[in-house]
């Protein structure tokens, strides 16, 4: 026996709503500011974030836009059934970037991206993946070198600082 097929629909909803209050939480919001930026009543606002009702993307793609969080993140998080993926990338728009890049690959080369391989596309990720590993550990590097001169500064004699400036 399979079991009951409302279960995995109940799984997701349960899943959806997680992540809802999750990427609110984060932005510090409240239901009446995420309704009221999403267009929609608050207690629509308030059902949708229950997981009640259909898996609605345009509900979905409007909270994106009213919490600058990451839709397709929103989506894959109950795919997945990991709400910290709409976390990880609400920042950056990581997985929305991606769809970008991907419809921009596509203008270029039209439908023979079909003729790509998925060892490829895991060799471009790989690679892109060691680019953004390298910015990262710049990143770092240049604000490791701020804070330290920083608090260098604050150890410096208010009279000495006047005179080197």
């Amino acid at each position: 026996m399979l079991g009951s097929p409302s279960a995995p629909l109940a799984r997701q909803a349960r899943l959806l709503s997680q992540t809802l209050k999750l990427v609110k939480d984060e932005r510090r919001m409240t239901s009446l500011e995420v309704a009221f930026k999403m267009g929609i009543a608050l207690r629509t606002y308030q059902d949708f974030e229950k997981g009640k009702g259909d898996f609605d993307l345009w509900k979905i793609r409007r909270f994106a836009k009213a919490t600058r969080s990451d839709a397709i993140g929103i989506v894959l998080a109950v795919m997945y059934g990991n709400p910290k993926i709409a976390i990880v990338v609400m920042r950056s728009k990581f997985l929305m970037t991606g769809w970008l890049g991907f419809n921009e690959l596509w203008r270029t080369l039209g439908d023979r991206i079909h003729l790509i391989p998925a060892a490829q596309v895991l060799l471009g990720m790989r690679k892109t993946g060691e680019h953004l590993q390298q910015f990262l550990d710049r990143r770092a590097a240049s604000f490791e070198h701020w804070l330290e001169t920083s608090l260098d500064e604050l150890y410096e004699d208010p009279g000495e600082a006047d005179e080197d400036r």
